[in-house]
């Protein structure tokens, strides 16, 4: 299912045939647990199809091929919105347009498929500055930093930047 397209990609629903792609990348396809090993990404596509009320993930389409995905997923319990996280699978497809478009496409979608989300917000580390350059290019505005906010695999968390996008 067709999402979102635009000049450079698509966005559209996850398909079975996406999951080899994106399990070798944590947490891309849902914020609650890694999904990095096939038989347990199958058992969570029939379940759900990585489509609920309050969580999603995507494809980003680029040249007929999978290049990336995006996911959404409440942000917080009180908070009337989305946190959104992106990643292009390879380093080649990086610098060519397809996130920034990608990113405008699906908060597009998100804010015009449901009204009740007011806000859309991305969290990225601090040492990130070519995510922190894509997200202000997208609309979003730098609101402040989440000390030691960052995912780790070891050691302290990195402290990261919260931007938002508002309705």
């Amino acid at each position: 299912m067709i999402l979102a397209e635009g000049e450079r990609v698509r966005l559209r629903r996850i398909a079975r045939g996406d999951l080899e792609g994106a399990s070798g990348f944590q947490y891309t396809l849902s914020i609650l647990e890694p999904l990095t090993h096939i038989a347990r990404l199958t058992d969570v596509f029939d379940a759900t199809g990585f489509w609920t009320e309050d969580a999603g993930a995507v494809a980003i389409e680029a040249d007929g091929r999978l290049v990336g995905t995006m996911q959404f997923y409440r942000s917080g319990a009180g908070v009337h919105g989305y946190e959104i996280g992106y990643i292009l699978h390879a380093e080649a497809d990086r610098g060519k347009g397809y996130a920034s478009e990608a990113l405008r496409l699906f908060g597009d979608y998100l804010l015009a498929e449901r009204p009740a989300c007011h806000r859309l917000q991305l969290i990225i580390e601090t040492w990130n500055e070519a995510s922190a350059r894509l997200a202000e290019a997208c609309g979003y505005a730098r609101e402040g930093t989440l000390r030691k906010a960052g995912y780790s695999n070891a050691g302290d968390p990195p402290d990261c930047f919260v931007y938002s996008r508002v309705r």
